[in-house]
């Protein structure tokens, strides 16, 4: 066995960088989400139970519908555009108006959201739920 000559080295300080602060959990928010997927799913689950299997077609449609009309207020801008992003020709003042409606009509279109995820979510997991059955060989009632 080799013996290994041990050195003195000194521990450099590593300078850390100031981390920004944490931004809060919208806990309200997610327990608007969670309520409006527990109905959702509620309803979507006694539909099926009693045979109605129209359900499906109905939370898919609305969920396209609701997503074109997500898009469709908000003008196809899914982020909302930095300043230096828009046309220099506009004024100062054109770009405050422009920006202020875009955040403006993002924040009245957030309804729409709490309807649309919780759908589509439910759908997802009937979907999931019926392919692991399926492949599983287990009879659903």
């Amino acid at each position: 066995m080799k013996k290994t000559k041990k050195t003195n080295r000194k521990k450099v300080p590593v300078k850390q960088e100031a981390r920004a602060p944490r931004k809060k959990l919208p806990v309200k928010k997610l327990l608007l989400l969670l309520l409006s997927f527990a109905v959702f799913y509620t309803v979507y689950q006694i539909a099926i139970y009693y045979y109605y299997g129209e359900i499906v077609h109905i939370y898919c449609i609305s969920a396209g519908v609701l997503a074109v009309l997500y898009i469709l207020y908000n003008r196809g801008r899914l982020t909302v555009p930095e300043r230096d992003s828009l046309p220099d020709e506009w004024g100062e003042k054109e770009k405050d108006d422009f920006l202020a409606e875009v955040k403006t009509r993002r924040k009245k279109s957030s309804f729409l959201l709490y309807l649309l995820i919780p759908i589509l979510l439910t759908v997802a997991f009937d979907m999931i739920s019926i392919f692991l059955t399926l492949n599983m060989g287990i009879k659903l009632p």
